[in-house]
């Protein structure tokens, strides 16, 4: 089926022509949106999104390119939304820490094994990840001056961060979220 026999049968809300659409892109574009945000399940989440905001305004939807062009489009700005997301939160997740350090309640963290096990953790980390997360939370370093630092792209270092971030929320997941934070403030004060 060719590309403007596709849009036609969507635009008729043909659920052959959206599974056809969704047969020779899917993987294209999810592979496309994990190499861009480094995380396989949110690019999954991206991907679907398109396809469902497609099938919803199918019958508006109004092309000024090609059906891939406009795929592939969709998927990067989920893909770019999806990473501002980040740095708020990444801003926020920082405030709340150094609020916490400086209060001077970092003390109540006297739990010795949860301290080895974010050492663990931060260790096992890839270099570069371990790196970029480093430079964020012990230096402070804003996300151009980690880029800057490591000749990376800007994209690439909020990637790394949230990949570092992710594997401590997962290694940590039946603790309290704030007596981590505590302990990687602790962490990092002994730097």
């Amino acid at each position: 089926m060719e590309s403007d026999d596709v849009l036609m049968g969507l635009k008729r809300r043909e659920e052959s022509a959206l599974a056809i659409l969704f047969d020779m892109y899917y993987e294209k574009l999810y592979l496309f949106a994990e190499k861009y945000i480094y995380d396989s399940d949110k690019a999954h989440d991206i991907v679907q999104d398109v396809f469902l905001r497609i099938w919803e305004t199918a019958e508006r939807l109004v092309l000024k390119s090609s059906i891939q062009h406009y795929l592939f489009a969709s998927v990067r700005n989920g893909c770019l939304n999806y990473l501002k997301s980040l740095q708020i939160e990444d801003r926020n997740n920082r405030k709340y820490v150094e609020a916490y350090i400086e209060s001077q309640n970092v003390d109540m963290v006297e739990d010795e094994e949860l301290l080895v096990k974010i050492r663990q953790v931060l260790d096992e980390l890839p270099d570069k990840c371990r790196e970029v997360c480093l430079l964020r939370f012990v230096e402070g370093y804003k996300y151009s001056e980690i880029a800057a630092s490591l000749a990376m792209n800007e994209n690439t270092v909020k990637a790394q961060l949230h990949r570092g971030m992710e594997r401590l929320r997962q290694a940590f997941s039946g603790y309290d979220y704030v007596v981590v934070l505590c302990a990687l403030g602790r962490l990092f004060m002994e730097r």
